[in-house]
């Protein structure tokens, strides 16, 4: 094909490739340009797994093989060009020893010239390979190196496209399994806690209309046992509304938040809770605090009812650009990396909730901690303050 028509099918390529929804067809059209505009026999896009430590065919135009996987520190030239990002263009592979025969020993078919191309994304991230077989004239030449690149550069486009659906996809589930949890643990307190202590109350009035007649004393008795568990239970649904929406946060910002909650937290399960340095003056986006609490409070809540903790600390002080959020205690600790990994196990999402906040804030979470050591919970956020 001459080079002006190589560029118009280019062009007409891109246009088309615009229009198209289906990502697998959009892959699979790469592969096919690459045969038609570089006269070549066979083309394959290989994708980077990391997690594996390989290369792996997601498009090929042409194999005996349902899917080739690579070692991605192994020889071949696929895995070659995905370490070290150079494009390769050789035109007797058996004399060269990256090659490996390895894929063709096992399908019959011969490679006799080879273009192996980086598929990046926009950021320079290796996303995979384009490889391109046996030039039907001999060897490719420079203007077959340019197209290839041109098609290389066309599918890492679509295939970022494909990794950002995917993270968006999995950050939409993380956000629906922090509302559950959160409705989850909201109806298990009410239940708990209000709802329980409301139907006692009913059970309470009823012995007292009993008692009234015969045993005023008795009625009184029970009526005074009563208001002590209406009273229980009052304070139950205002730690409830606290967590939801707390007033002094709203009102006085997040320093003022931190030290409600360190007040309102302080002797539960026998824990001193401390607002030990909270000296922030910034009033951050409402959004931003909002957040920012809610990493505190399920940090606190953590050392408070599951670390055992004696003894839990709350700063919040503004260093170097940051306000940072910090909760540390003297409870049992715990292996971070085992507990987010059991998280399907367990049913609880206290951790992922903290890093979901995080991130949607767009904080740095760091979480230290190991069995029998404490643990410190390190939230930094970007201290730009409301409306700036």
């Amino acid at each position: 094909m001459e080079q002006a028509d190589q560029l118009n099918a280019l062009l007409e390529l891109q246009r088309e490739l615009a229009l198209e929804a289906d990502t697998d067809k959009v892959l699979q059209r790469i592969t096919g340009a690459a045969i038609d505009l570089l006269g070549a026999e066979r083309a394959t896009l290989y994708l980077v797994d990391e997690a594996k430590n390989e290369v792996w065919s997601r498009t090929f135009t042409e194999s005996e093989l349902r899917e080739i996987r690579l070692p991605l520190d192994g020889r071949s030239l696929a895995a070659e060009t995905a370490r070290d990002g150079r494009i390769l263009r050789i035109d007797d592979p058996y004399n060269d020893p990256r090659f490996d025969p390895s894929v063709d020993a096992r399908t019959g078919y011969r490679t006799r010239s080879i273009l192996v191309l980086p598929v990046d994304a926009r950021d320079r991230r290796r996303l995979g390979v384009l490889q391109i077989v046996n030039h039907r004239d001999g060897g490719f030449g420079a203007q077959d190196e340019r197209i290839g690149a041109a098609l290389a550069a066309a599918a890492g486009v679509i295939l970022e496209y494909l990794q950002l659906h995917r993270q968006l996809a999995e950050e939409r589930l993380r956000v629906v399994q922090v509302a559950q949890e959160t409705r989850h643990r909201l109806a298990r307190d009410l239940h708990d806690g209000v709802a329980q202590t409301l139907a006692n109350a009913a059970v309470g009035i009823e012995i007292a209309q009993k008692h009234l007649p015969n045993d005023v004393d008795g009625a009184l008795q029970e009526l005074g046992a009563l208001r002590e568990r209406l009273v229980e239970s009052q304070k139950g649904l205002r730690d409830i509304l606290f967590a939801l929406r707390p007033v002094a946060l709203e009102e006085a910002g997040l320093a003022a938040a931190a030290r409600a909650l360190a007040e309102r937290m302080d002797g539960l399960n026998a824990s001193r809770v401390l607002a030990r340095r909270v000296d922030s003056v910034m009033r951050l986006d409402p959004s931003v605090e909002a957040g920012a609490f809610t990493v505190l409070r399920e940090a606190a809540n953590n050392a408070v009812k599951t670390g055992r903790a004696a003894n839990v600390a709350i700063d919040l002080y503004e260093d170097d650009g940051f306000v940072h959020a910090l909760v540390e205690d003297d409870g049992t600790g715990f292996d971070v990396a085992s507990t987010l990994a059991r998280y399907a196990e367990r049913g609880s999402l206290g951790l992922l909730q903290m890093r979901e906040s995080a991130r949607l804030i767009g904080a740095r979470l760091t979480i230290d901690s190991s069995p029998g050591h404490g643990t410190r919970i390190l939230l930094r956020i970007p201290a730009v303050r409301a409306g700036g």
